[in-house]
């Protein structure tokens, strides 16, 4: 059985802020359906999952600290998120470094 994009969603974003490196995980998700559940007071998944003609689309924002390699915790996020149930040979995983986040000091 496939899962859908709403099942599949949430596991995505738990997968993502396990990943080390990760510091922030921000909306991937068009601002029309962000802006609709603000004003149906509902809470919303950040990774965006696309299902369209057996093709699924998955793209997830991350923030990763100045200190950590950017290229090397994206990737890892990208297993996570095939880990997380988007394994399919037609999925396309997209991870997009969205800020780097410096440390204080």
């Amino acid at each position: 059985m496939t899962d859908t994009a709403a099942e599949l969603a949430p596991r995505i974003d738990l997968a993502v802020t396990a990943v080390a490196g990760v510091r922030e995980s921000y909306s991937a998700r068009p601002v029309v359906a962000r802006a609709y559940e603000r004003m149906a007071e509902v809470e919303g998944s950040l990774a965006a999952v696309d299902d369209k003609a057996g093709a699924r689309s998955i793209t997830v924002c991350i923030g990763v600290s100045a200190q950590d390699d950017s290229a090397a915790v994206a990737s890892a996020v990208a297993a996570a998120v095939r880990s997380a149930g988007a394994d399919r040979p037609s999925d396309t995983v997209r991870v997009r470094v969205a800020r780097l986040v410096a440390p204080r000091s």
